[in-house]
């Protein structure tokens, strides 16, 4: 059993014996805290066990005068209104992915062609590590010297004796520059001469001179031999000679003069120019009426 506490109910009105001790009159509702004396030192507060509250129906019953009204109960906070459930997002159905077909396997040709492929490229594009050697170099000024680079073959040939090339290989550069230069000299004085000639030919076929350009065209070749240019400027000369002398045998058939135009017709021949072939046959037949007429009239009585 509990042991009853004598205690009474602090509201002055109700006064009421509390068989225990509690914080609220269970007759009237009051709170049953006291402010308690100040004192110098506080003393240690030790935590008080509440008994367990008496069931009411042992609770003695209050006089009806007595019995202060409950207090209304304050009104409970309304509790906020839960936040929505997140929803889950749809889970996507799941989709049949379709297997590709197996690959073929590369076939041994394909690899072949492909590492063929590789080398050419490295071939190609790989560094000229190596340094040209000594004879390759001489082969190069050589080749310079034949075009008649003569500056660029001297200029190899100064590197090699600074780099202190073996005797052998100078002085076979050496010889190569030499003979080049005389060669080059020469063809340097050919390409003027020919210069030369065909300024003149130009000349004298405006004036209608071609045996002036037949002269110098004739001192050339004399000189430097013949070539495509010269043969070719020779039968340009030979025409204009022999289309001279068939206009010299039309100017002898005015004049009806047979002999003037049978040497003048021979001398044409003599070029044996197939551009004016055609032009010499019918002078042929026009001399041969002349000869004609002129036998005619002199068989004539008078």
């Amino acid at each position: 059993m509990l042991e009853p506490v004598n205690d009474r109910c602090i509201h002055a009105a109700c006064g009421k014996p509390l068989p225990l001790r509690v914080a609220y009159c269970p007759f009237c509702g009051t709170a049953q805290s006291a402010p308690a004396p100040e004192a110098a030192t506080p003393a240690p507060v030790t935590p008080a066990v509440m008994p367990p509250p008496i069931p009411p129906q042992w609770r003695p019953a209050p006089p009806a005068s007595l019995v202060a009204p409950p207090a209304a109960p304050e009104p409970e906070p309304t509790p906020a209104p839960a936040p929505p459930p997140a929803r889950e997002a749809p889970k996507k159905a799941a989709v049949a992915r379709s297997v590709p077909p197996p690959r073929a396997p590369v076939r041994l040709r394909t690899w072949l062609l492909a590492v063929a492929a590789l080398v050419a490229i490295w071939f190609v594009n790989k560094p000229d590590d190596k340094p040209a050697s000594v004879a390759e170099q001489v082969q190069v000024a050589t080749a310079l010297a034949q075009q008649c680079d003569l500056d660029g073959a001297r200029s190899a040939l100064a590197v090699l004796k600074s780099a202190k090339a073996p005797a052998a290989h100078i002085k076979r550069l050496q010889a190569s520059i030499t003979s080049a230069a005389a060669t080059c000299d020469k063809r340097q004085k050919r390409v003027q001469a020919w210069e030369q000639v065909v300024l003149v030919a130009g000349q004298a076929f405006d004036a209608g001179k071609p045996e002036q350009a037949a002269t110098r065209l004739a001192a050339y070749v004399k000189r430097w031999g013949e070539d495509a240019d010269s043969i070719e400027l020779d039968a340009r000369i030979k025409v204009a000679l022999a289309r001279r002398e068939l206009d010299q045998a039309d100017a002898c058939l005015a004049r009806r003069d047979h002999a003037c135009m049978e040497k003048s017709l021979l001398a044409a021949e003599r070029y044996k120019r197939p551009e004016l072939a055609s032009r010499i046959k019918t002078l042929r037949a026009a001399l041969s009426q002349l000869l004609e007429h002129a036998l005619l009239d002199g068989a004539a009585p008078p």
